[in-house]
């Protein structure tokens, strides 16, 4: 198969039309059924299912999108490279919520300092939107707290590779009101209104998961898309939370909320870099991955 079937299947993908697809690459529409039908007889499946005039992708169909993206995008990169853009090629980068508020920003005014010429551009989301956008090629690298998703049956699951570069802990706080500070019996939390991060939160999957391995059962008080307003909520006494200890750290020190300890629970993490495994690796790329390890390197030696 060459690049023109999968630039003309990318396109009808997005489109869902072939009518539609040959206005844009000015082509017939004829010439774009045949490369449909061209791919299909060559991979034996059918990409699109054909209902009245309307196109559908199958799951065949959805799985070689992703290949396509990302052939075209490599077949592009390397064009880029060849022309010498990639020595000072502009970088886009992602973090979820908890490393956007604690460690992104002077990570990327670090890297800023040593690469004056690169471009770059940041975006901070949640877990499941940063993976999504990995596959879609609309960012280089992602920094996502916790292990990458990994949906049954998801063939872009293993398009993804990730490397751990830092370690984080999250810490139980509460308003000092409720007196719970150093070590408290298990008691004390069981049952208890928690405040949590959004669905696809890193955060919220690790408190999930801890607490139901530590056979503790709580109450949701409230869900919220950052750390900051949980903060607030908690110095409130709207519930307790578990936030990372870099990002509760100014609160705690001001005496807005206090952190206690349960035993035998623990909310330990690790912050990793993510990225396609196809992606070219331009050397602004490998210089910002050389760069996350080296923090790592640093905070253990520490």
């Amino acid at each position: 198969m060459t690049l023109r079937h999968f630039r003309i299947f990318q396109t009808v993908c997005r489109l869902l039309s072939m009518t539609a697809a040959a206005g844009e690459l000015h082509i017939s529409q004829p010439s774009v059924s045949q490369a449909v039908r061209e791919l299909e007889e060559h991979y034996g499946t059918a990409l699109f299912d054909r209902i009245g005039r309307q196109l559908h992708l199958t799951s065949a169909g959805r799985a070689l999108y992703g290949y396509a993206t990302h052939i075209l995008s490599l077949e592009h990169q390397a064009g880029e490279a060849m022309r010498g853009f990639a020595e000072r090629g502009p970088l886009a980068v992602g973090a979820t919520l908890s490393i956007g508020e604690s460690v992104f920003v002077p990570m990327l005014a670090e890297f800023r300092a040593t690469h004056p010429d690169v471009p770059i551009f940041s975006r901070i989301a949640n877990t499941h939107d940063l993976e999504q956008r990995l596959l879609a090629d609309d960012l280089d690298v992602a920094l996502i707290e916790g292990d990458v998703e990994v949906i049954e049956g998801d063939v872009h699951s293993a398009q993804l590779t990730a490397k751990p570069f830092l370690v984080d802990e999250l810490v139980l706080l509460a308003s000092p009101a409720r007196g719970l500070a150093g070590t408290v019996p298990r008691e004390a939390i069981a049952g208890a209104p928690f405040l949590l991060r959004e669905e696809g939160s890193g955060t919220r999957a690790l408190f999930e998961a801890v607490m139901q391995a530590g056979e503790l059962p709580y109450e949701t008080a409230g869900v919220y898309n950052n750390s900051a307003s949980i903060l607030q909520a908690v110095a409130a006494d709207l519930g307790l939370a578990a936030l990372s200890e870099r990002i509760a750290a100014p609160a705690i020190a001001a005496g807005d909320v206090t952190t206690f300890t349960v035993p035998g629970v623990r909310f330990q993490r690790t912050f990793r870099v993510v990225c396609h495994q196809n992606k070219y690796l331009t050397p602004t790329l490998r210089a910002f991955l050389a760069f996350c390890e080296g923090i790592g390197r640093e905070k253990a030696a520490r």
